[in-house]
């Protein structure tokens, strides 16, 4: 049921069952609340009219203090009057002073009570004051007629006194009267008040048994939300542990594997498609693709040590290629330094026969004009010619050495092109790394063409200059066979001078041609002198970027491996 619900989905869920509870107790708690806040209003009420029974009933009882203090004091004021008209009675019989001393006390105590009474009610209490107060003094007239032994007056006296006793008594029971129905009107009042406030009390105890009932009520619908909210909270917690915790710590488990024995092999096990098992299955797939590109650069890395072993081989071969053609850069140099002073001794001896040729040419005019002289001129001339035709045999020795010197060039040119070719074809193999050495190769298979061509150019003049100095062998061949047919044929001496002649004429345009050809030479000689120089620095560059490139090539063979090493502490 929880497989493929999302965390959130369940903590919201579980949130949601949570707060629903929440609410329904809130919801139950609030309506007891409300309902008790009634009924604690309706208490309110009934407590209000409580104290307000209880007020009424103090102040009735306050009435009926004050009723029964004023009764005290009626009651005393006839007490003290009774005590005075009964001393004086006693005074009028038996005359002791003791009796007029006690009536007298009584007086004052009555008198006492009066002004207390007089608060109560002053014109009863003066009224009651003036009467007995002339009571007091009649009764003493009347002892005092008694003691002068006139009997009428202190009877007539003596009746004087109880008629104002009378009515001081009337007095005293008309307010006691009243005092009586007060105090009943009083006691009434009190006796209501005190069931007003029974039944107030008894209506607060039943709205605070309700109240009580309310929250007992309320005490165990919140015992019974507290148990399930406890229950719904362990039970939250043990979800959440088990939904949540419980698959972080698998997938920490998992990576901590991986960190450990830096095997890529483990796998998170994936049991549900919440964002925990989302992000599982996400690194599972990462860990494959991890794992292919550790294969990949496993793969690459020993096909990158492969290749550096053999771009450094190459390297290396290459950098003994390149001194090889240095040293026989320095070996084309002496032939072309020896070529150039063979060239120099072709041109002396070429200007020796051009001199000579005019010599021979100036004789054969004078041999027409002194034929006797023609045999000693003829063998002079056939000394000359056989100089002359040394010389250019000489001139043709060193033709074919240089032919031969040619050769070698062309050889080492090829050589080199093929070496500069196959530097750029590396180079390009190499990359970005042997850009470099493909400029360096690509400039020396350019000099190795120009070398090849200046070579076919040098080729092409030795090989006009062997001809013309083969066609000059052969013309002096036969002016040699002419002189001696001259020493033979003394009488064809003009005949064979005018042969000779012409035959020198075209010895001096072969020496000039000569002349011209080995002037030539010896400039292809400086420029082929030139381009060798620049070979041999170019072999020189050459070698040192081999150099570095195999320094290069030696370093990156050295990453290679480390990163091979570094991939092979991984299983894959």
């Amino acid at each position: 049921m929880f497989k493929y619900m999302t965390i959130a989905t369940k903590l919201n869920l579980s949130s949601g069952g949570f707060s629903a509870l929440v609410t329904i107790a809130f919801v139950y708690i609030l309506i007891t609340v409300n309902s008790t806040s009634s009924i604690i209003e309706q208490q309110q009420g009934l407590v209000s009219q409580q104290i307000s029974a209880v007020t009424n009933q103090g102040n009735q009882l306050q009435n009926q203090r004050q009723a029964v203090n004023e009764q005290m004091v009626i009651l005393a004021i006839d007490r003290h009057f009774t005590d005075m008209r009964v001393w004086l009675l006693d005074l009028t019989v038996s005359w002791l002073n003791e009796a007029e001393e006690n009536a007298e006390l009584s007086q004052q105590k009555l008198n006492s009570q009066l002004e207390k009474f007089a608060a109560i009610d002053n014109d009863r209490g003066r009224a009651i004051r003036e009467k007995s107060e002339l009571f007091y003094q009649t009764m003493l007239d009347a002892v005092d007629a008694y003691v002068d032994e006139n009997r009428v007056k202190g009877n007539s006296l003596t009746a004087d006194a109880r008629q104002l006793a009378s009515e001081v008594d009337y007095l005293i029971r008309e307010f006691s009267a009243n005092i009586d129905e007060t105090l009943k009107r009083a006691n009434q009042q009190v006796t209501q008040a005190g069931q007003s406030v029974a039944d107030s009390a008894n209506k607060v105890k039943l709205a605070s048994d309700a109240i009580v009932s309310e929250n007992s009520g309320m005490w165990d619908i919140t015992i019974v939300i507290l148990v399930l909210s406890s229950l719904l909270s362990i039970a939250f917690s043990v979800i959440l542990r088990r939904e949540i915790c419980n698959p972080i710590q698998r997938l920490r488990t998992t990576v901590e594997q991986i960190q450990l024995n830096s095997d890529l092999r483990e796998r998170f096990k994936v049991v549900s498609m919440d964002e925990i098992g989302v992000t599982g299955s996400s690194f599972n797939e990462m860990m494959t693709q991890f794992s292919d590109i550790i294969l990949k650069v496993k793969t690459a890395c020993d096909e990158m040590e492969n290749a550096t072993t053999y771009l450094v081989d190459l390297m290396q071969k290459t950098q003994e290629g390149v001194v090889s053609q240095e040293r026989a850069t320095d070996q084309v140099a002496t032939a072309i330094n020896q070529m150039a002073t063979t060239v120099q001794q072709v041109a002396g001896h070429t200007e020796t026969a051009s001199k000579s040729t005019a010599s021979a040419k100036l004789t054969a005019e004078e041999s027409r004009e002194v034929v006797q002289n023609s045999v000693t001129a003829t063998q002079g001339l056939a000394s000359l010619f056989n100089e002359t035709n040394d010389s250019i045999t000489l001139v043709e020795k060193y033709s074919k050495e240089i032919g031969g010197v040619l050769d070698v060039i062309r050889g080492i040119s090829e050589q080199t092109n093929l070496l500069a070719l196959n530097a750029a074809i590396e180079a390009a193999r190499a990359g970005e790394a042997g850009r470099g050495f493909a400029v360096v190769a690509d400039e020396v298979r350019t000099l190795a063409q120009r070398t090849q061509e200046s070579t076919e150019e040098i080729d092409t003049m030795i090989s006009s200059l062997q001809a013309r100095t083969a066609q000059a062998v052969s013309l002096m061949g036969k002016g040699n066979e002419e002189v001696k047919s001259v020493a033979n044929q003394a009488e064809n001496a003009e005949s064979s001078l005018l042969q000779i002649a012409h035959q020198v004429g075209e010895i001096n345009e072969l020496n000039t041609m000569i002349a011209t050809s080995a002037e030539q030479q010896r400039v292809v000689a400086d420029e082929i002198n030139r381009n060798v120089v620049d070979i041999n620095d170019t072999s020189t560059t050459t070698t040192e970027a081999v150099k570095a490139t195999v320094e290069c090539g030696e370093n990156l063979l050295r990453l290679s491996r480390q990163l091979e090493q570094l991939v092979s502490q991984f299983k894959v």
